[in-house]
C-alpha cells in the first residue's frame, strides 16, 4: 500500500475563497476537496491517508516559516508520497505547491510532485528540483491532471524514477543540461529534423524553446510633447564598489542611484557587475549601457526631462518571476513619479 498525503489551497481543500486566503495550515484525514477526485485514480491498496490545507496568502506571506508548519503536518501522516494541487497556472498556489515538494523531497527524504502549466512562476521556480506534470493553464484541465498524478505518485514511492523530460510520463523538463554522445553529428541531425518537418513527419526537437508571456506594447507619446523619461539597466550599472550588493547573478532585488547632477557616467565612478558577459568595456564607459550621455543631450534640445534616478538590477541568470516581481516594482515608483517613458539598457 502507498500512503500518499495530498496538499491543497484553501479553495480546492473546500475550506472557502479568497476571503480566507491567510488560513494557516490544517489536516484532514483522508482525502478532501480535490483529493476525493484524485483518490478515484488510485489503484490497488494505495490510498490518501491525510490532506494538508493552507491558505494561499498565508504560504506567500509566511515564507519558509509557514512551509515548515505544513512540513510539520504532512509529516504527521507519514506518508510515502506527497502529491501538491494540481495548480495549474496559478501563481501563489502554484509557488505553495512547488515549495511545499521541494521541503518534502529536502526535508524529510520522501519524493513529491505537483501539476502546473508550463507558464506558471511555479514551474520556472522549481522545475529543477522537483517532479511538475504539465497542466492546462486553467482547471478545465483537471481530470486529466488528476489521473496524471494517479498514475505517477504511487511508482515514485516505490522508486521508479520517470526519465527527465520523457514526453510520455507528460512531465516537463527539469531545465538542466548534460553532455552525451550521439552517433550522429548536430548537423546530420539538424536537417533530418528539418526534411522531416518539411514532409509532415512526426520530430521531436533537441532544445525546446521557453514560452514567454506576450507583453503588449504601450501608446506612442504624441510628437512634438515633452515628457519625462527614466534610464533602467539590467546590466548591472552600479556605483564602485557596490554599496547595495547587487549580486553578479540570480538578482532578487534592484537598486536606485541619483543621476541628476551628472552629464554621464565617468570611468572609475560607476561600474557593471554583470556575471555573463565582459565587464571590461561597460567600466571604461558605462554609459554604453546606460546612455545617460546621449540622453542629456537630448533633454537640452526640449525633447523630454529626465528622471533624477537610475534605476538598476541585473538580469543574468534571473528567474522570470523574479524579474517580473522587479519589474513592478520599479513600475509602481516610476508611476507614481510621473514617469511616462523608459529607456532599458541590455547587455
Amino acid at each position: 500500500m502507498t500512503r500518499i498525503v495530498h496538499y491543497v489551497n484553501q479553495f480546492f481543500g473546500g475550506l472557502g475563497g479568497e476571503e480566507i486566503a491567510g488560513t494557516g495550515p490544517v489536516t484532514r484525514p483522508g482525502p478532501a476537496g480535490t483529493g476525493r477526485g484524485l483518490a478515484r485514480w488510485l489503484e490497488n491498496d494505495d490510498r490518501i491517508v491525510g490532506t494538508v490545507i493552507c491558505g494561499d496568502n498565508y504560504i506567500a506571506e509566511g515564507g519558509d516559516a509557514a512551509v515548515d508548519e505544513v512540513i510539520d503536518l504532512v509529516a504527521g501522516h507519514a506518508p510515502d508520497v506527497v502529491v501538491a494541487g494540481p495548480a495549474f497556472g496559478s501563481g501563489r498556489y502554484g509557488l505553495a505547491c512547488g515549495a511545499v515538494c521541494r521541503a518534502v523531497i529536502d526535508r524529510l527524504g520522501i519524493p513529491a510532485l505537483t501539476a502546473l502549466s508550463p507558464g506558471s512562476p511555479g514551474a520556472d521556480e522549481f522545475r529543477a528540483w522537483v517532479p511538475i506534470l504539465e497542466t492546462t493553464e486553467t482547471a478545465a484541465g483537471m481530470g486529466a491532471a488528476l489521473q496524471g498524478l494517479g498514475r505517477l505518485a504511487p511508482r515514485l514511492a516505490r522508486g521508479e524514477q520517470p526519465r527527465d523530460g520523457a514526453r510520455h510520463e507528460g512531465l516537463l523538463t527539469r531545465g538542466l543540461r548534460r553532455n552525451i554522445f550521439e552517433e550522429e553529428r548536430g548537423s546530420t541531425r539538424a536537417i533530418e529534423m528539418l526534411l522531416a518537418k518539411m514532409r509532415g513527419d512526426p520530430f521531436e526537437t533537441e532544445w525546446p524553446l521557453p514560452r514567454y508571456e506576450a507583453a503588449e506594447p504601450s501608446d506612442p507619446i504624441p510628437s512634438g510633447r515633452s515628457f519625462r523619461l527614466a534610464l533602467v539597466s539590467e546590466a548591472g550599472i552600479v556605483p564602485v564598489g557596490n554599496p547595495d550588493r547587487l549580486p553578479s547573478g540570480w538578482a532578487k532585488h534592484w537598486a536606485r542611484y541619483p543621476i541628476q547632477n551628472r552629464d554621464g557616467f565617468e570611468e572609475g565612478e560607476f561600474e557593471s557587475v554583470h556575471g555573463g558577459i565582459d565587464t571590461s568595456y561597460a567600466n571604461l564607459d558605462p554609459d554604453r549601457h546606460v546612455p545617460l550621455d546621449a540622453s542629456r543631450g537630448l533633454e537640452t534640445e526640449g525633447r523630454f526631462t529626465l528622471y533624477d534616478y537610475l534605476f538598476t538590477t541585473n538580469g543574468n541568470m534571473g528567474s522570470l518571476r523574479d524579474m517580473a516581481r522587479i519589474g513592478r516594482e520599479m513600475a509602481r515608483v516610476l508611476v507614481a513619479d510621473g514617469v511616462e517613458a523608459v529607456i532599458v539598457g541590455s547587455t
